[in-house]
């Protein structure tokens, strides 16, 4: 799964840059997920997550405060909204300036915004000032496409510079320290997300069907844990290659 976030400020042209991205890949013949960054209270539709839906995106996760797109309450974290999608080709984020580690395209009004939002995980800028042809003049370390003219071209820098980020979990234990940093490795072609411990782990949880992500330390414990219990049993192979648990919670526990 490859990402790319659409970052900006309010009014620059973000949903509409993040729809010709959608609409784009999904032409191509990718399987796109759009995720969007509610700042109010979640709405019914119309809304900008329902465009993402009409722009034929097979699924539109949009979170808020205090609730995400499944109505469930609680904000989720943005590692664990891309843990349930990292089976689409490409996910297109709208939002998340600070939280994603990975490329970005940023919306702007003005050559102003443009500047205050540079990050060396910049691959594209677009929105607004790139309807002016004055402005894609400038000396920004990266192209101004305008995503309606020049769709296929943006199109064409998310599908050729856009990774798989890391999770965001900053558990401090790959050589990177971060997962920027391990971010702008990969963005300078000297990393590899096969790097991150935390998604090359052999030790996977799943929740209710969703990928939770563990640093090294929760990794182990589960693994002791589990195998510890396995060589105690009698007819068990001690050293199993692979083991599986499934835990179903029954009525009765539900109901305390």
């Amino acid at each position: 799964m490859k990402a790319v976030a659409v970052i900006g400020y309010k009014n620059s042209g973000k949903t509409r840059v993040a729809v010709s991205l959608i609409k784009g890949l999904v032409e191509r013949g990718f399987r796109v997920a759009a995720v969007k960054h509610v700042h109010e209270e979640l709405k019914l539709p119309p809304t900008d997550s329902t465009k993402f839906y009409e722009a034929r995106a097979e699924r539109v996760i949009a979170v808020s405060p205090r609730a995400h797109e499944s109505v469930a309450r609680g904000e989720l974290k943005l590692w664990e909204v891309l843990a349930e999608l990292r089976s689409y080709d490409y996910v297109i984020i709208e939002g998340f300036k600070k939280d994603f580690p990975g490329a970005k395209v940023v919306a702007a009004r003005n050559l102003e915004e443009a500047m205050e939002l540079y990050d060396p995980l910049v691959i594209a800028y677009s929105g607004l000032m790139a309807e002016s042809a004055e402005l894609r003049t400038s000396s920004l370390k990266a192209p101004i496409i305008d995503c309606v003219k020049n769709r296929d071209e943006l199109v064409e820098i998310v599908a050729k510079r856009s990774f798989e980020p890391p999770p965001g979990l900053n558990c401090g234990f790959c050589r990177y320290g971060s997962c920027r940093e391990l971010a702008l490795a990969i963005a300078g072609g000297k990393g590899s997300i096969e790097e991150c411990v935390v998604l090359s782990s052999s030790v996977k949880l799943k929740v209710d069907g969703a990928d939770v992500p563990l640093n090294p330390f929760v990794q182990n414990v589960l693994a002791n844990v589990v195998l510890g219990v396995i060589r105690s049993l009698k007819g068990v192979n001690p050293e199993p290659a692979r083991v599986e648990i499934k835990i179903f919670k029954r009525k009765t526990q539900l109901a305390k």
